[in-house]
């Protein structure tokens, strides 16, 4: 029987192309994320990172940095960015997606290749022995190969760290799939050990993470690896996040609707299971929100006139857009009179630098019109895409699908949005679907969190993380759905295909 541990130590890391959250403790469930950190990092020059604080120290780590040369068959390390963006799913945007079900991971030659480097490296030393060299020549060239090591920064010590200082940047996940899986790495061990405090030596925390849908088996592989690994964790869950967007708005079917950075995902899911091959994606999302509005500020003489330089900086559209002023015009009610009070109302005030602003509301309100109604060539409507993945889906599914839309991820606060996909799609699914004896769907209902989970009111966009966290309470004692450290040391990673979420 395995050990049983209690919600106090769960940690729940939800991981995103734009934002990671994550929380310890999930015995209060009204408990919003201790972490909300940018998915991106820094990776510094070696110069600077001779000097600067690394994300964890050795001491943090328990000298589990050294014993990665002593790793167990089935353990390869992480594989690099190009072999992992290639191991991604293809994504068919504006259509279904494509879901290869044989596709299959090769463990055992990841393990071959283990014990190879671990031969060799015993061979190696065997060798230098032989030929005399001292114990102080080998403690040098394990120096210098530790200062080759790639140095990363995150969240505020990425911010302030200075463009001298820093090498480049890096985004881990680019629409939804890791696309460095070295620089993810650290990321983790950085929110394990520098935000929630957790020396990783003494790691004796589950976790349970939170992934977009549709990650191929390989990725889940290394999501293991590192688990299990670097963070060094006693147990681990790893969940889809459109099922746990249902489970926090107390559902098991349903549509839901993911607006994201840089893409937009529709993920039906009957009976608590994800429909993979009807999954739809589409590229316009919170990127494109921010370049439209970009160009809407520029072609504004008025607003290039107050600033210095003559031009609006594109962050500056970034952080307007994050302000919660933008708000979509809700032109499917004909309420006319709603549009001229926002005409006739004064430009709200938006400060950046230290400066405020004026915007005016026309553009306010055009900006985030991109998301329903895209303006790219063969770019398809929002609501046409969602009508797209429902009727891929059993005749008889397709009302719970309607009657349990969930619009979550960054990009779906603006104000009005689900008002106006409600009154679109009451417009076009209602009148279409009477027509059929099989499927008659006499509502369409956006949900929204339930008001028992108070701390969690006007954070709808958050609800997958909310039933994460549920899923956590629910399932991390489970051995039908948790991994253990012992079944991993036993198994290797693909264990992760023996267990569902």
């Amino acid at each position: 029987m395995g050990i049983a541990h209690r919600e106090e130590s769960f940690i729940v890391i939800e991981l995103g192309s734009h934002t990671t959250k994550a929380v310890l403790d999930t015995t209060d469930i009204n408990k919003l994320p201790d972490v909300v950190l940018r998915t991106r990092g820094g990776v510094l020059k070696q110069d600077a990172s001779n000097s600067a604080p690394q994300s964890a120290t050795d001491e943090e780590f328990g000298g589990l940095k050294g014993e990665d040369s002593k790793q167990e068959p089935g353990s390869s390390g992480i594989a690099n960015t190009q072999d992992a963006a290639a191991s991604t799913t293809p994504l068919h945007v504006n259509g279904i997606m494509d879901v290869d079900p044989t596709e299959s991971t090769q463990c055992s030659s990841l393990q071959a290749e283990t014990e190879d480097e671990v031969s060799s490296v015993g061979n190696a030393a065997a060798e230098a022995a032989a030929a005399g060299d001292s114990g102080a020549d080998r403690s040098q060239k394990d120096a210098e190969q530790d200062g080759n090591e790639v140095s990363y920064v995150f969240g505020s010590a990425l911010e302030s760290a200075t463009s001298d200082a820093r090498e480049s940047t890096v985004d881990m996940m680019v629409g939804g799939f890791v696309q460095d899986w070295e620089a993810l790495s650290a990321f983790l061990r950085h929110i394990v050990t520098k935000e929630l405090g957790i020396p990783i030596s003494r790691n004796g925390n589950p976790i349970l993470f939170s992934i977009p849908a549709l990650w191929s088996k390989t990725d889940l592989e290394r999501l293991a690896q590192v688990a299990f690994e670097h963070l060094n964790a006693p147990t681990i869950v790893i969940a889809e996040q459109p099922l746990a967007a249902l489970y926090g708005n107390g559902k098991m079917s349903g549509l839901v609707v993911d607006i994201g950075h840089t893409v937009t995902t529709i993920t039906p899911v009957v009976d608590s299971c994800i429909q993979p091959s009807t999954i739809v994606q589409s590229p316009v999302a919170g990127v494109a929100v921010t370049r439209r509005l970009h160009e809407l500020l520029e072609a504004d003489p008025s607003v290039n006139a107050q600033f210095d330089s003559g031009a609006v900086p594109l962050e500056f559209a970034e952080r307007l857009k994050e302000s919660g002023l933008c708000r979509l015009r809700l032109a499917l009610t004909g309420d006319e009179e709603d549009g001229d009070e926002e005409e006739s109302a004064s430009p709200p005030e938006f400060e950046y630098e230290g400066k405020k602003f004026r915007i005016s509301t026309e553009i306010l309100a055009k900006a985030p019109e991109v998301l329903v109604e895209p303006t790219e060539p063969g770019t398809m409507r929002l609501t046409s895409l969602m009508q797209q993945a429902a009727l891929a889906c059993d005749p008889e599914k397709r009302t719970a699908l309607w009657e349990n839309i969930n619009i979550v991820g960054g990009s779906s606060r603006f104000s009005s949005l689900k008002e106006y996909l409600q009154s679109e799609l009451e417009a076009t699914v209602l009148p279409a679907s009477n027509m059929f004896a099989v499927s008659q769907t006499r509502e369409i209902k956006i949900l929204s969190v339930p008001d028992y989970f108070v701390g969690w009111r006007n954070h709808d966009h958050w609800a997958g993380f909310l039933g994460a966290c549920i899923m956590a309470k629910i399932i991390m004692n489970d051995a039908k759905h948790n991994i253990t450290r012992a079944e991993y040391n036993d198994n290797g990673p693909s264990i992760v295909h023996t267990k569902p979420s």
